[in-house]
């Protein structure tokens, strides 16, 4: 599953990414992208902490992409 989140702010991002995470199966991969520093700090990596989700986080140039999965 694959989350576009680039461009978009205030609590569109998070409720996208909690809506998204409530279909994820345990063991199933998820990445995000996004553009913002702010919404990956303070919307994605504490609702993935919140629901037991292990992740990694790469940088290019413009953008953050964040690769996730449950925890089995």
């Amino acid at each position: 599953m694959e989350l576009d989140l680039t461009g978009l702010c205030c609590s569109v991002p998070q409720l996208t990414l909690y809506s998204a995470l409530k279909k994820l199966e345990p063991g199933t991969k998820i990445r995000i992208i996004t553009d913002d520093r702010t919404v990956l700090e303070r919307d994605i990596i504490p609702l993935l902490v919140k629901n037991g989700m292990s992740y990694t986080i790469t940088q290019d140039e413009d953008n953050f992409l964040v690769v996730a999965s449950r925890r089995t």
